[in-house]
């Protein structure tokens, strides 16, 4: 499979992610009144500074929260564990809806799906963007019945039917086949999860950035997409996903436009297809397609399945004691205001390897936590000139964490998994290549008080409130977070 077509997302900081151990695309920042209070940790002013602004975020300081959530057979569900009976996604609204998907479902072409939930489908998906008025009518239904079938497979965890979406050339099968694949993945991974993840309820965004119509007639597409997903394990709760990019390519045919490529930037793409795109070169290059996509879907998910159980497997944690405790609600805090967006007091690394480990950083000052320039394990930054590698690099901060003696950061590097609370890290990867790592905004758990899952906040990717074990990395482990010594 060969697709030689520019594409207008493609760049070069996935693969200096693998090489430098950082993540690979988004957003953050720290606010001005968590570094100034917590560089000064021994001053007590400087605590009532980022209690007062913990206190004015609106975050509980004292109540342990989490979140629970039904058992397989549907039961309510309660948001921190306070006993509060969770808003449940039911009523005339949401049955309608299911009623119009099933009825365009049964229709089967796009035109009749267009016509038949026209009124849901716009109230689900919109466009936004100067360029977006550069769409043609036809073509933003096309794009919309695309995201539709998308959404539609998230819900039901049974991947939709694309090929009467796209030209019917061998290309443009090779594609259908390519995206097919990207969503059976997505599918089976949360399927197998022990909690239920199809999607009670979602609404996205595409910003269109760029339209352009080649010389062939194709007409080329960027677009770059916001979403808010609410998972049946807690439909109360709105997951966000931003900045999640899409290329599109489509045709006029006799039976109407039609799309002849497309690829979206994540971590499903990227995992299956990272070993075979050029990114220098802006190719695809999958040598036998239908034999490829279908045994690395098989590996994926089987190598997502040896993670989950190994997540379950005991692990015999070293003692850890702290003189000063972790202010979790603070970090946290400050993790919810810095998804989507940027502080401009802080270096972004977006781009250039990517910014998880750099917010994770932030998120644990903000928290009370401070720089730590003593001794041989140090994590400190004050400018990209004068900082420590531990800041910015997830194996460098694993590496901080386990031989930090005194001063600074108390913690253990893997704790057992299901023993984490807010405020914990999760970092994701494989030995001496940990690449990812994210924050726990909550604890989910089941209705005998069981931690069955956790909802993290992460840049690069840029997720709020995203179930953790619906991510692509199959290997996970919890940094517990215990709070920092003085000597």
């Amino acid at each position: 499979m060969r697709n030689k077509r520019r594409n207008q997302f493609g760049n070069r900081a996935a693969a200096t992610a693998a090489l430098l151990g950082l993540c690979a695309a988004g957003v953050i920042g720290v606010s001005v009144y968590a570094a100034q209070a917590v560089r000064t940790q021994s001053d007590p002013a400087a605590q009532d500074t980022v209690q007062n602004a913990a206190e004015q975020s609106g975050e509980p300081q004292e109540e342990e929260r989490t979140l629970m959530v039904s058992d397989l057979s549907g039961q309510s569900a309660d948001l921190d564990g306070a006993g509060e009976t969770a808003r449940t996604a039911s009523g005339d609204d949401g049955i309608a809806a299911e009623e119009a998907r099933e009825t365009a479902q049964e229709t089967g072409t796009a035109e009749a799906r267009s016509g038949a939930a026209s009124e849901d489908t716009a109230s689900r998906g919109s466009f936004a963007g100067e360029a977006a008025d550069q769409l043609l009518p036809e073509q933003k239904a096309l794009l919309r019945e695309y995201m539709e079938r998308y959404y539609e497979s998230l819900s039901e965890l049974e991947p939709r039917e694309l090929s009467d979406l796209f030209t019917q050339t061998e290309e443009a099968a090779q594609q259908v086949l390519m995206n097919g694949s990207a969503i059976s993945y997505v599918t089976g991974l949360r399927a197998m999860q022990n909690t239920d993840l199809s999607l009670a309820d979602y609404r996205y965004e595409m910003d269109v950035t760029q339209v352009s119509t080649a010389a062939d007639g194709t007409v080329e597409i960027s677009m770059t997409e916001t979403s808010t997903q609410n998972f049946a394990q807690h439909p109360e709760v709105d997951t966000q996903l931003y900045n999640i990019r899409h290329y599109f390519v489509m045709r006029e045919t006799e039976d109407g436009w039609r799309i002849e490529e497309h690829l979206q930037r994540d971590g499903f793409y990227w995992r299956l297809l990272g070993n075979y795109w050029n990114w220098e070169g802006r190719e695809l290059d999958v040598p036998e397609p239908e034999t490829y996509f279908a045994q690395r879907v098989d590996t994926l998910l089987e190598e997502a399945r040896a993670g989950r159980d190994q997540r379950l497997e005991e692990v015999e944690e070293s003692a850890v004691s702290a003189q000063h405790p972790y202010l979790r609600d603070e970090a946290v805090a400050y993790s919810d205001t810095w998804v989507g967006t940027r502080n401009t007091q802080w270096s972004d690394f977006t781009g250039r390897g990517g910014n998880c480990q750099n917010f994770v950083s932030q998120c644990l000052l903000a928290g009370g936590i401070p720089m730590d320039s003593q001794g041989a394990a140090v994590w400190s930054w004050n400018s990209e000139a004068d900082s420590t590698t531990s800041w910015i690099n997830v194996n460098e901060f694993y590496r901080y964490v386990r031989e930090n003696e005194g001063y600074g950061l108390a913690a253990s590097g893997d704790a057992p998994y299901y023993e984490g609370e807010r405020g914990d890290l999760i970092r994701m990867g494989s030995e001496g290549n940990w690449n990812h790592i994210v924050i726990i905004a909550e604890v989910v758990r089941d209705e005998d008080g069981n931690t069955v899952d956790y909802l993290i906040n992460s840049n690069t990717s840029d997720l709020k409130n995203f179930p953790v074990s619906a991510y692509p990395d199959p290997q996970q482990r919890l940094m517990k977070i215990y709070g920092w010594n003085e000597n």
